[in-house]
């Protein structure tokens, strides 16, 4: 019997995500979710997550009210053979490493643009397409 309430116990527990460091700046490290990377012919979908040593101020659309946050997490696309990216999603949170509660959250799939030659775009554009 107790096999049975540990083993419901272990299912009922949610997926943990399975960040790998990227890259980091001055502000933030730079983070990948390898476990839902997803290629579907060259593009790639993946999550990222940019977590901050100190607190981000953003003001937000209606009622534009200034908010803190520590963590940034977004769904970003890659096109692997042409050399492109765009954001789709993005997530703000009040903790680091993308815990706590959920600030702000927007959707901003635009066209494909190129990837910079900036170390940080390269760095998760090499990490997303390996």
């Amino acid at each position: 019997m107790r096999r049975w309430i540990l083993l419901s116990l272990f299912a009922a527990m949610p997926v943990w995500a399975d960040w790998s460091f990227v890259a980091k700046t001055d502000t933030f490290n730079l983070y990948g979710e390898t476990n839902t990377r997803k290629k579907i012919g060259n593009v790639v979908h993946m999550w990222f997550m940019a977590d901050y040593k100190a607190t981000q101020s953003v003001r937000l659309p209606p009622p534009l009210l200034w908010t803190n946050y520590q963590s940034l997490r977004e769904l970003k696309e890659f096109d692997c053979a042409s050399r492109q990216h765009r954001s789709v999603k993005s997530v703000l949170f009040v903790d680091h490493l993308a815990k706590g509660e959920v600030i702000y959250s927007f959707e901003s799939a635009g066209a494909f643009a190129p990837v910079a030659a900036a170390p940080l775009d390269d760095a998760q554009f090499r990490f997303a397409c390996r």
